[in-house]
């Protein structure tokens, strides 16, 4: 059930994004390799949930901005 939840959000944040929208795709069809190891690391984290959501998002937020990331 979580993961119906996680991909309706995905969904409706997505529909919401104005600008920019393909720009991330249309880099990642020009690098094979990388959108290979973008679509595993994102489906691992998408599937897994042997940690709670609201603790891997506080762990994302943590190293992003330890790198000095603005997202």
């Amino acid at each position: 059930m979580r993961l119906v939840r996680k991909l309706f959000a995905y969904g409706r944040v997505f529909s919401r994004a104005r600008r920019n929208r393909t720009d991330l795709m249309r880099y990642l069809v020009r690098r094979p390799a990388l959108l290979a190891a973008v679509g595993t690391y994102e489906g691992a984290v998408l599937l897994s949930s042997s940690v709670d959501t609201r603790l891997k998002s506080l762990a994302m937020l943590k190293s992003s901005t330890r790198i000095g990331c603005p997202f």
